[in-house]
């Protein structure tokens, strides 16, 4: 990640989260203890929450109710009913017993509880100029000066953004990639609290770095999600009900208060609930007579498909209803999903990454070893690769190796993979021993919500349950998946895939967990999957690669296959555990393919936008994808 130095994502999407939940935490007190005025925290937590009901207290002879007494009488009364001379209660105090005047003096009023009401915060200015200004062009001066003032708003988003760690909401000033110009709109940006002039909020999906600062006291205004993202919103988070507006996808609906302006939610293809937001307006009417849009297309966190750039609102080319002709269709301003925008990370789908887990799960889930499957006969290959490698270099090194019978060679041969820390990583069970292997356990790191698909693909190629954790099961549930909900089990022994926090798997872990259900299971296989583990063959050129060979040259059609499956260090032949190129965001080959695909006239970063260097690296990308469009025509997604 030397090309993106944005410190908050330096260590990948496995430890964003965490982190982002560790700064919300701290959000929460610091924004707990400004709201007190000379109260007392714990005090007004409780008062937030329902109080618990105080269980009745019975003497355990006598049965007499013992919740007028105070614990030293109660236990006077215990002792001498076990002693066989049960004594009365001492008399209640009358209820309507004055209060010592010093107690009145001194008693909390409702106001010290009370949450301080900030006023809306005014949001940084936007340098964009949309509408009919832009449309009209401009001269080149008037382009340049447009261009410095960008550079500068970036500069100090990216400014104010690291000074404001660690400060509560009102202490913040939301930047302004988060506000849509003229729309009233912000996107994703509930850790600045209440924004002067936003009429909606909108939360693309639920995953800590973009719900970041909504908690159960928001009341600054509508929040748009998709209804799985409600669910989670309202049930994770406890936000009041009357402040979510559950979206249905494909669904144009007007967006009260922001004069004029629709959405239309389209699947992410990210997490369950993740939505594009696609928002019009009119600005006026072309020389036909026909209204006039501005569209801007919000990404969120995506993976770019062909089910994106064939989609009706999306499409280049639509076919107008009334004259037939075919008319260009463009989207003014796209907010990009930049995660992976660098060549280094153009991995495979995640179609044939599933594939390849579940083929070498099924192989290793066998009472014995078969010959004839994929993954002992890939392993002989490897085997036989390194024994060829190895052979080459003693012979290099002119040392006599003695002729050895072919038992001897196949003997030398198992031992030499055992001995190496690398290859037996590689071998969980030793091809030869026909002993029964015990039962296989798969452990699949996830999100909070997220990596669903991948553990759905490997018990379906099992033909197995999955058990999660019961907090990721209350969240398994609400994501209304039939196909995920007959899957779950809350017996981790009726399961053969376990889903755990993706932070918490790695090697060294791996066998502890698998400790816990031994001898039910006696192997443990782990998955870690994440774009982060990819790494690009040694002959692709990746430095400032030609667009064209991006989109068309066959050594960036990244393939993926069993051969592709390294045990991660610490690996052992009881527990491996396995890094996947598996994302939920687009590859950078599939967002070159994206915006050369679609008639995108501005695209503006939402992620690794730091530092200088990165967005420097990141505006010259969108800037080589529309040259390229002009000079060699959309390009037509495979």
């Amino acid at each position: 990640m030397a090309d993106f130095d944005e410190d908050l994502f330096d260590e990948g999407d496995e430890y964003r989260e965490r982190r982002y939940m560790e700064e919300q935490a701290q959000l929460e007190c610091a924004e707990l203890d400004t709201a007190i005025e000379g109260g007392d925290s714990k005090r007004s937590v409780m008062l937030v929450d329902s109080p618990p009901e105080t269980p009745t207290k019975s003497c355990p002879i006598c049965n007499i109710d013992l919740g007028p007494a105070s614990e030293q009488d109660a236990g006077i009364h215990v002792n001498n009913c076990l002693d066989g001379n049960p004594t009365p209660l001492p008399e209640r105090k009358p209820a309507t017993e004055a209060a010592p005047a010093s107690r009145l003096n001194h008693s909390p009023s409702a106001d010290q509880y009370r949450k301080v009401v900030r006023p809306p915060k005014p949001g940084q200015a936007s340098p964009f100029v949309l509408g009919e200004a832009s449309m009209n062009g401009g001269s080149a001066f008037n382009r340049l000066m447009s261009g410095h003032a960008e550079d500068a708003a970036w500069a100090e988003a990216a400014a104010r953004e690291n000074a404001s760690r660690g400060k509560p909401a009102y202490q913040r000033t939301c930047p302004f990639y988060k506000i849509l110009p003229g729309l009233s709109i912000c996107v994703d940006a509930f850790r600045y609290g209440a924004v002067a002039g936003c009429r909606a909020y909108f939360l693309s999906h639920f995953h800590s770095d973009h719900y970041i600062g909504l908690t159960s006291t928001w009341n600054h205004g509508p929040i748009y999600c998709s209804k799985v993202t409600a669910n989670l919103v309202r049930q994770q988070l406890r936000v009041d009900a009357q402040f979510v507006v559950p979206l249905e996808f494909e669904q144009t609906v007007d967006v009260p208060g922001t004069k004029g302006v629709k959405v239309t939610m389209i699947s992410a293809n990210h997490c369950p609930g993740s939505s594009l937001f696609l928002f019009e307006k009119v600005i006026g009417k072309k020389t036909n007579g026909d209204p006039r849009l501005q569209r801007i297309l919000h990404c969120g966190d995506f993976r770019a498909c062909k089910m994106h750039v064939e989609h009706p609102l999306l499409m280049p080319e639509v076919r107008n209803k009334l004259s037939g002709k075919s008319e260009e269709q463009k989207i003014d301003v796209c907010y990009l999903d930049t995660t992976y925008l660098n060549p280094k990370y153009a991995f495979p789908n995640q179609q044939a990454v599933i594939q390849a887990c579940a083929d070498m799960c099924v192989c290793l889930s066998k009472d014995t070893p078969d010959e004839t499957d994929g993954w002992e006969q890939m392993k002989r290959q490897r085997a036989g690769e390194g024994m060829a490698k190895f052979v080459r270099k003693e012979s290099q090194s002119d040392v006599k190796i003695e002729s050895t019978e072919d038992d001897d060679v196949a003997s030398m041969h198992d031992i030499k993979i055992e001995k190496n820390p690398h290859q037996s990583q590689q071998i969980l069970s030793s091809a030869h021993e026909k002993k029964s292997r015990g039962r296989l356990l798969v452990v699949v790191g996830t999100y909070s919500i997220g990596k669903e698909r991948i553990c759905v693909g490997i018990a379906n190629a099992l033909n197995s349950k999955i058990y999660a954790p019961p907090s990721k099961q209350r969240i398994v549930a609400a994501l209304e998946d039939p196909e995920l909900d007959a899957l779950m089990t809350s017996d981790p022994r009726q399961a053969q895939v376990h889903m755990t926090p993706l932070f918490e798997i790695r090697a060294e872990t791996l066998d502890d967990y698998l400790r816990d259900f031994f001898p039910h299971f006696t192997r443990a296989v782990g998955f870690r999957p994440s774009g982060w583990n990819y790494r690009p063959p040694n002959t692709r050129f990746i430095e400032s690669p030609p667009v064209q060979n991006v989109l068309h040259g066959e050594n960036w059609r990244s393939a993926y296959s069993m051969r592709d499956l390294v045990p991660q260090r610490g690996s052992s032949s009881r527990a491996s555990c396995f890094g996947v190129p598996y994302s939920e965001h687009s590859s950078f080959r599939e967002l070159t393919m994206f915006c050369c695909a679609l008639r995108i006239e501005k695209i503006i970063p939402t992620v690794n936008i730091g530092s200088q260097k990165s967005r420097e690296r990141m505006k010259a990308w969108c800037e080589r994808w529309m040259v390229e469009r002009k000079k060699n025509g959309l390009y037509t997604w495979e």
